[in-house]
């Protein structure tokens, strides 16, 4: 039954401000749509006065684990899908594509459900939406099974002893039942390419539109059903139609100023993973009605602080900052907590309650040369680079407390107190912070000393419109939004403790259950007619669906793909005699500054060789420069 065409009188509702909840009209405006057609931004129309552009059975949101779960599934259920995201393809994939790609999977439904309510504590999350997430974490394998994946790829490693990568509550009631599990092994990025590209493989279903960001939902005024997306594509507004559903799938806000300072509570953060997660999708769910949860959540790493200098990586190596000669200070030059608290993807215990502790405005991390130049454990590899940074500039040097105290603007009387109280706790083994006596090493009576200033870090937020078992987006009055469903970060189900690897697991379950019912067909769903300008068949193709031009290549030159992270690598080679003797980058989507450095030192580094064989790769873009190397070595094939 087409309800929506048999009546003229259903009225369509294009930004209109409904249920705006925590943010107000004001941070709604910039946001509301640009309505093309006769009706403009925040007016009524009826759904023949609306423009359509296009049609889809299903349109999801954001193209990362979640959107891609969702994108298959819904196409697995015989829908047309039209997956968007507002960044250029190679660099699509939200925080999966940057994280460890750990996958929780559950042995048993109620130590499960016990174990998921204990990490809920008093927070909100409803039952009926733990036990469907359990559930699902039951069969988290079997489903990437069925999408394609061979079995054998799957490794569990809950017993390996990897920090915040087993089981991270033990003392938590059904714990046994938790098993965390990679595709191939740790930091291969193997799970998002096989979810990449299995999207690519069902592009008869599936099209995927990159540089395309979602800007407004459209609503109908009398039902309330959303019935299609305004989605800016090419520099222009399109109104997408949406027969029976629209997944939001836009990760989290890190990397908004305002939103962090609205829900997280500090005046300046920096997110590790993508850079594309702004919370898009707030506004855009709040203006047709959502209502709000677990703004407050959010996981970090390391020691839940990082440097604005070098953010993704300073920060992660908990015992240099935990343990030696290194004290950590507020703005007032004074310490305020233990240095060598646990943590857990960001929680420390405090006061017998995990949580993510709050922060002064200003924290800064004081060690001394000692703390600096070992190399011997716990501190590992980050103090071998440690020296580096000093010379960069990252970190502060000073010949004394009371110059560093200065190039910081601390007291330094206050600083030289601290610095004296904590040598006295390091000799007695009894700290007022109740830093462990093992951990504490006196700073040196001389210089030089060092000083890095750190802020607050978020890997990634849980807050987001409120979802039902369903998958389904509630109301503000408490009742689901028709046609309109969420996976993964976007409003994330963890409302409080977080066990690593849970939320990838949330994009599979809760992206496999909003795929499918936004596919399945509604007695209102909704026609836009014929003519559109976009249809199913009609999308981009995706590089990795396509091969390089070796057309004009002279004799010992040759052409090579594979794939990095971002997507395929082509490269053409030319080579005199068995020595390579030039290599040109035809086409790369590697991460800016991180994956893309390996096309700064490879190339030189295979020339010089003449060949692959003992070439190192850069460390920290093991992906990209296997990447790489294998599109030489394919063309090498081919001579």
């Amino acid at each position: 039954m087409d309800t929506f065409n048999a009546s003229r009188r259903t009225f369509l509702k294009l930004g209109a401000v409904a249920g705006m909840g925590a943010l107000g009209a004001t941070a709604l405006s910039a946001c509301a749509p640009q309505k093309q057609g006769s009706a403009q931004s925040g007016a009524t129309a009826s759904a023949s006065d609306v423009k359509w552009d296009g049609q889809f059975d299903v349109v999801v949101v954001g193209f990362g684990a979640a959107g891609a779960a969702s994108a298959i599934s819904a196409a697995e259920a015989g829908a047309k899908v039209l997956l968007v995201d507002k960044a250029a393809e190679g660099h699509e994939g939200g925080n999966t594509r940057f994280c460890a790609q750990l996958f929780v999977s559950i042995t048993d439904k109620d130590k499960g459900i016990a174990h998921y309510q204990a990490q809920r504590g008093g927070f909100y999350t409803p039952d009926d939406v733990v036990e469907t997430y359990v559930e699902g974490m039951m069969s988290t394998k079997e489903l990437l099974v069925s999408w394609g994946l061979e079995k054998d790829r799957l490794v569990d490693v809950t017993d390996k002893g990897m920090a915040n990568l087993t089981v991270e509550y033990p003392e938590l009631p059904g714990a046994d039942a938790v098993r965390t599990n990679f595709v191939d092994g740790y930091k291969t990025q193997a799970l998002w390419r096989f979810l990449k590209q299995s999207v690519v493989d069902r592009k008869d279903k599936i099209d995927c539109w990159y540089e395309s960001p979602a800007k407004a939902l459209i609503q109908d005024a009398g039902s309330g059903a959303i019935v299609g997306v305004t989605i800016e594509r090419e520099g222009k507004k399109v109104n997408i139609a949406a027969r029976n559903g629209v997944v939001m799938a836009l990760g989290g806000f890190e990397n908004s100023p305002f939103y962090q300072k609205t829900f997280l509570g500090h005046p300046k953060m920096f997110a590790h993973g993508t850079l594309f997660n702004e919370g898009d999708g707030l506004a855009m769910c709040q203006t047709v009605g959502a209502k709000l949860w677990h703004m407050a959540s959010y996981e970090s790493m390391g020691v839940g602080m990082t440097c604005e200098a070098d953010r993704p990586r300073i920060g992660g190596a908990v015992p240099f900052f935990a343990r030696g000669s290194i004290i950590l200070v507020g703005g007032d030059a004074r310490r305020y907590t233990a240095e060598d608290l646990e943590q857990r993807h960001g929680h420390r215990e405090i006061g017998g309650t995990w949580m993510i502790p709050n922060r002064p405005e200003r924290n800064i991390f004081i060690f001394d040369a000692n703390q600096a130049t070992t190399a011997t454990p716990p501190y590992g590899n980050w103090s071998a680079g440690c020296v580096k940074e000093i010379a960069s500039g990252k970190i502060t040097e000073a010949a004394s407390i009371a110059e560093l105290a200065q190039k910081f603007s601390l007291d330094p009387a206050t600083l030289q107190a601290t610095i004296d109280l904590y040598n006295t706790s390091a000799a007695s083994g009894v700290d007022a912070f109740g830093r462990q006596a093992k951990s504490m090493t006196a700073l040196a009576a001389t210089g030089p000393y060092y000083g890095i200033e750190m802020w607050p870090s978020i890997l990634n937020t849980q807050g987001g419109p409120e979802r039902t078992a369903k998958a389904e987006i509630v109301g503000a009055n408490d009742k689901p939004i028709a046609h309109l469903y969420s996976a993964g970060e976007f409003g994330g189900v963890c409302a409080n403790l977080y066990q690593g690897g849970s939320n990838m697991a949330e994009c599979l379950v809760f992206g496999n259950i909003a795929g499918t019912n936004a596919a399945a067909t509604k007695e209102d769903a909704f026609n836009a007619g014929e003519g559109l300008a976009y249809k199913p068949g009609c999308g981009d193709q995706s590089v990795l669906d396509q091969a390089p031009d070796e057309t004009g290549l002279k004799s010992g030159q040759a052409t090579g793909i594979a794939l990095g992270l971002g997507g395929p690598i082509w490269v053409k080679t030319t080579t005199e005699g068995a020595k390579i003797t030039n290599i040109e980058i035809l086409h790369q989507t590697e991460t800016e500054g991180v994956g893309t450095v390996v096309f700064d030192l490879l190339p030189q580094a295979v020339i010089a060789a003449g060949t692959t064989e003992g070439v190192d790769i850069v460390t920290g873009a093991t992906i990209s420069s296997n990447g790489f190397l294998n599109a030489v070595k394919d063309a090498q094939s081919k001579l």
